[in-house]
């Protein structure tokens, strides 16, 4: 049985950015980042949320999957699942390069 995936605001902000940024490169390549992070969304975090561990830097209850763009751009895809509800809440697609004090729940 999947899972409901649901994006918050802040992580569609965060989305968006990331799609501004991606128009400093090749269409190609980012129409084959935007698949990728699709897939993440549309059949990773659906049909097997629990297969990443916790947030490194926070713990439980959230969990991050490393989404790696070219050699050097990480971003954190953090959120948390409801297994009764089977739903997993995307909380932030955030920029692993920043500061870890500066994300916010």
């Amino acid at each position: 049985m999947t899972f409901r995936v649901r994006v918050s605001d802040v992580a569609q902000a965060q989305i968006d950015k990331f799609v501004d940024y991606l128009r400093g490169y090749s269409e190609e390549f980012a129409v084959e980042q935007i698949n990728r992070l699709d897939r993440i969304f549309s059949v990773n975090l659906r049909e097997s949320p629990l297969t990443w561990a916790h947030f490194a830097f926070t713990g439980a209850p959230y969990r991050g999957c490393l989404f790696r763009v070219g050699r050097r751009t990480q971003y954190w895809i953090v959120y948390t699942i409801d297994e009764d509800l089977r739903t997993v809440d995307v909380l932030h697609f955030w920029n692993a390069g920043r500061d870890p004090g500066t994300i916010d729940f």
